[in-house]
């Protein structure tokens, strides 16, 4: 069968997940089309190679055979199989418990523990279908290669520390440990890179952007990934970012962690940082098997072929007698076309 599908996307972060997949459907013989929501996100945020529809109005006009999505949402007004893909690992700030709202078709998990909560749900409710491929976020992790050096960039030998931090206040450290990290990049002890949230509170921002200088530099959405192989040490709060990082087998530093693991150092008080980070540069033999236990307690699949996986269960539940009976969820969907500005019902 041809295969057109459409990514639905309304964060930036959605970009470095979809794109493996967007490479495999391509590989096939597919196409891919990317319809951005939102006015965080437009064409600038393509790639020369990439294609998005204009508006909702195109996207049903695509008849997209399955439509990928990373957020908690879709609109049942698109045509295809609705698959949801997951914009991170399953962690326990939702408690562990995926809010399924009868949006989707198809569930694809990263690993047992959301498939096991999800799947008597599937057995209940009998609209959706759960499989378990892997993350799509991890293909582009593990098989990213840093960016070229153009002869302006030098390795530092100093060790690197990458700060990133969530945007929810009360799971947020960003506020907490500025004064000691401004202190920290007035010496030339670190190398210091800063990743937040898309959606961090623009004056928390503007202070980490104003540290920017020869003993730290402020990574953008597009540079998170390099961000991450260039550093030796996260520190972090409860950003589901410092699981990325432990999957690449380094170690984190967390304040005020809602639920530490032996796998991370967790602080509560901003003067522990420097000693903490310390600790994490000369990880223990204890600490480092943690670290590298963790990623398959998460997820079994770490060889970057989640993308293959995700499109084959998608093509196979388009191949089998799968037809929508998913609830009308009327107004969640009215919330959707009115933010679209979608009204035709024929």
């Amino acid at each position: 069968m041809s295969f057109t599908a459409l990514f639905y996307v309304e964060q930036r972060y959605a970009f470095g997940i979809l794109r493996p997949l967007q490479a495999e459907i391509k590989l096939r013989g597919g196409a891919v089309h990317w319809l951005l929501v939102g006015d965080e996100i437009d064409e600038c945020n393509l790639l020369p190679e990439e294609q998005c529809v204009p508006n909702a109005e195109a996207a049903v006009a695509l008849n997209p055979a399955a439509v990928f999505v990373p957020g908690d949402r879709v609109p049942s007004f698109i045509p295809g199989l609705k698959v949801q893909v997951f914009h991170g690992l399953n962690e326990d700030k939702r408690g562990n418990v995926y809010p399924e709202r009868g949006l989707f078709d198809l569930y694809c998990t990263e690993g047992p523990g959301r498939t096991g909560m999800l799947k008597p749900l599937a057995a209940k409710r009998k609209y959706f279908q759960v499989r378990e491929t892997g993350w799509l976020k991890l293909d582009s992790l593990l098989h990213h290669e840093p960016a070229a050096d153009n002869g302006t960039y030098v390795e530092p030998r100093r060790p690197t520390i990458l700060f990133a931090s969530t945007f929810t206040p009360r799971l947020s450290c960003a506020e907490s440990l500025y004064a000691q990290i401004k202190t920290m990049t007035t010496q030339d002890k670190w190398q210091w890179l800063v990743t937040l949230h898309p959606k961090m509170a623009a004056s928390t921002v503007a202070k980490y952007e104003g540290l920017t200088g020869p003993n730290l530099d402020f990574c953008y959405n597009d540079q998170v990934f390099d961000a991450m192989h260039r550093a030796d040490v996260m520190v972090c709060d409860n950003s589901s970012i410092l699981q990325e990082f432990l999957i690449l087998n380094k170690p984190v530093v967390t304040f005020n962690n809602r639920a530490p693991q032996s796998c991370l150092i967790n602080i509560d008080d901003p003067a522990q940082l420097e000693g903490a980070i310390t600790t994490a540069l000369n990880p223990t033999i204890d600490l480092k098997q943690a670290i590298k236990d963790y990623g398959p307690s998460v997820t079994p699949y770490l060889d970057g072929q989640s993308a293959a996986r995700v499109y084959q269960a998608a093509l196979e539940m388009l191949e089998s007698d799968w037809t929508d009976t998913k609830p009308v969820n009327l107004w969640r969907n009215w919330k959707m076309r009115r933010q679209l500005g979608y009204f035709k019902f024929f």
